[in-house]
């Protein structure tokens, strides 16, 4: 059952609460109320996932169930029953972790690990072989994020020399530019990107006035990371997405008693919603649907794709 709970945030500029364009008011701005498995089998340790535009194609990385447990990224129906369809398997993949969709659904972004340093990939949604966007002065990327321009893609890792940072990438890569760096930020993941440019952006070691487990807002300009809510014990590893409409932040978390769970947090009145996963062992990854009142949610330990809505 949802619980309702109303929370009192940190302060942050009121440019950031709850402002989106006239176009985000068009779509869905309802937090999800169910979940339900789509897929499962045929690959494992699932990180993170997005929806294609319509809400009827999921994305997803994970690894593969043969011998090499080879690192992949797979399509799968929306729809209850799916299969897991191989996109991409092996080499360049390493660690791919985070995952972004370009706004005409044709693209997908990976965030991966591995290697020396990780890397960002492209590969068609159709499938084929990743290109590495050689974005350079980005260490160990984790979440991605679409800019609202359709052009920018963001992406939270580390700079050379180890600080955390929020980065920006142009689609045709090439090089990463530092939105903000440093403290507060911490260990940052996931990251959504709403249409006024503001990165909402999750950070699991962050300490805030509630505890550890942060969830920042920082605006375009880069001039603060502003905690918006925090004591938020995250999913593994940790996303956030707003609704397609905007104004409500859904993020995985666990319950006092270590149970995953959604969290839904209405941007300007602080009224928590919590809904409960019980068929879900570690909520991951999720991204909402630009057009559609869908997301798509990884289950990383049990190795299944499910969909809230």
């Amino acid at each position: 059952m949802a619980k309702r709970v109303l929370v009192v945030l940190s302060a942050a500029p009121a440019a950031l609460l709850g402002c989106h364009s006239s176009s985000e008011r068009d779509l869905p701005t309802a937090p999800p109320t169910t979940v339900t498995m789509v897929a499962t089998g045929g690959f494992t340790s699932p990180s993170d996932a997005v929806a294609s535009p319509d809400g009827k194609t999921f994305y997803f990385t994970a690894y593969a169930t043969d011998e090499d447990k080879s690192p992949a990224v797979f399509a799968t129906s929306a729809a209850p029953g799916g299969s897991a369809e191989v996109l991409a398997l092996g080499a360049p993949l390493d660690m791919p972790i985070g995952l972004v969709l370009s706004c005409d659904g044709a693209t997908l972004y990976v965030a991966d690990s591995g290697g020396e340093n990780g890397a960002v990939f492209s590969l068609s949604s159709a499938g084929g072989t990743p290109t590495d966007m050689a974005a350079a002065d980005i260490t160990r990327p984790g979440g991605l994020a679409m800019g609202p321009d359709c052009k920018t893609i963001y992406a939270t890792g580390r700079t050379i020399d180890g600080t955390p940072a929020l980065f920006t990438i142009p689609t045709s890569g090439a090089v990463a530019s530092i939105v903000y760096k440093g403290a507060p930020l911490v260990s940052p993941t996931g990251v959504h990107v709403d249409n006024d440019g503001v990165a909402w952006v999750m950070d699991h070691l962050a300490h805030g006035a509630n505890g550890e487990g942060i969830l920042f807002a920082i605006p375009s300009d880069g001039s603060a990371a502003n905690e918006v809510i925090s004591n938020l014990a995250m999913g593994t590893p940790g996303g956030v997405s707003l609704t397609a409409g905007g104004g409500t932040a859904v993020m995985p978390t666990r319950d006092a008693d270590g149970r995953a769970q959604l969290t839904s947090v209405d941007i300007a009145s602080g009224e928590m919603l919590q809904l409960a996963t019980p068929d879900i062992s570690d909520v991951g990854g999720l991204r909402t649907a630009r057009e559609a009142g869908v997301f798509a949610v990884v289950d990383t330990e049990a190795g299944a794709i499910y969909r809230a809505e």
